[in-house]
């Protein structure tokens, strides 16, 4: 007798993605709890960060995508097998490089709307603290 096969259908998986996360999104304000749950970290690398206005609707929204993608990553990266990990990745990594457009496009102000001078750069890092947890067998 042959052994199911019980790896998960990739194209189930993106509608799944988009219909449990992207479609239903939340108020501004509970991304913004959520994010703050995520313990995401920003490292400045270069420039004065403390006069950005993190509230900022389009940061939160994208930090909240970023967050939700790397979470459904590390859920369902186990269970998909060797031949459908590349387009697991190919998926996820279109969506990155469009969310990591966003971020770097933002024109960040103050909590008063004002812009910074054209001459005013910021840099920083945004990464995710992690337990050294192995993500794949």
């Amino acid at each position: 007798m042959k052994k199911k096969d019980t790896t998960p259908d990739m194209l189930q998986l993106f509608k799944s993605f988009k219909s449990d996360v992207l479609d239903k999104k939340q108020s501004h304000e509970q991304m913004v709890k959520e994010v703050y749950m995520m313990k995401f970290k920003i490292r400045p690398l270069q420039g004065d960060i403390s006069k950005l206005n993190f509230s900022n609707a389009t940061f939160v929204e994208t930090i909240w995508q970023l967050g939700k993608m790397d979470d459904f990553i590390e859920k369902h990266l186990h269970k998909i097998n060797k031949k459908q990990e590349e387009a697991f990745f190919h998926y996820f990594e279109g969506m990155y490089k469009q969310l990591q457009n966003t971020l770097n496009s933002l024109h960040f102000g103050t909590q008063k709307g004002d812009m910074f001078n054209k001459r005013d750069f910021v840099e920083m890092e945004i990464y995710k603290e992690r337990k050294n947890k192995k993500l794949r067998n």
